[in-house]
């Protein structure tokens, strides 16, 4: 009767400690970071340092380690785009990212950022066109991550992928037909496509908007 209860009162104290570090890790956690209308302007929180009793507590709560990994995904996005890219801190930063995705893999920004990430280390690697899919595929209507997604589609090589092709045209015409504040993100996708993006979202918008093309041009 004895052992019942000190496992009893274990028992209770382990789920007691659980309750008690899981809301303070609540207060503690930093804010989740959103995907800018303009893609040249991700930058990571300022307040971005994760206190060391909080990294050991988040791996149980994957909704707050996926905040910290995306904080992580921004930092080394940013770190990658005012030098020459931190080969280390992306790889590590990349890595992080899977994990959480391994455990919840539902987040559409984590799929993005972790399609970024690829891409500012090889845009030719498989991860950087499935990661961008699988945001695709998980948020295809979600609007904060429509000028993203496509910049990102018409700059690197993904419009190889028909999926990708098809879900990029998909953007554009949410774009361009049901989110009138993104017209300008389409234009400057084009500005800084590739020539196979260029070609891609001059055809897409021609059989959506003919008119839009010229300003798309302009």
């Amino acid at each position: 009767m004895t052992t019942f209860r000190i496992i009893l009162v274990t028992l209770a104290l382990t789920v007691g400690l659980h309750a008690l570090t899981s809301t303070l890790a609540e207060w503690e956690a930093l804010d989740r970071p959103v995907f800018p209308s303009d893609p040249a302007k991700i930058i990571a929180p300022t307040a971005s340092e994760v206190p060391r009793w909080l990294q050991v507590v988040s791996p149980f709560r994957s909704d707050i380690e996926s905040n910290h990994a995306l904080i992580a995904a921004f930092q080394a996005i940013q770190a990658g785009k005012v030098g020459p890219a931190n080969e280390r801190l992306n790889d590590l930063t990349r890595e992080r990212v899977r994990k959480v995705l391994s455990i919840a893999p539902y987040s559409s920004e984590l799929w993005l950022a972790l399609a970024l990430l690829q891409a500012q280390r090889d845009p030719r690697d498989s991860t950087f066109s499935e990661a961008l899919k699988m945001s695709y595929f998980l948020a295809p209507n979600e609007a904060q991550l429509m000028p993203v997604r496509l910049d990102t589609a018409t700059l690197f090589h993904a419009l190889a992928d028909p999926d990708i092709k098809e879900l990029a045209r998909g953007d554009v015409r949410l774009m361009l037909t049901r989110q009138a504040e993104l017209r300008t993100a389409v234009t400057s996708a084009y500005r800084r496509a590739s020539s196979r993006g260029k070609a891609f979202l001059e055809e897409a918008v021609r059989s959506i908007d003919p008119s839009f093309v010229a300003m798309l041009r302009g």
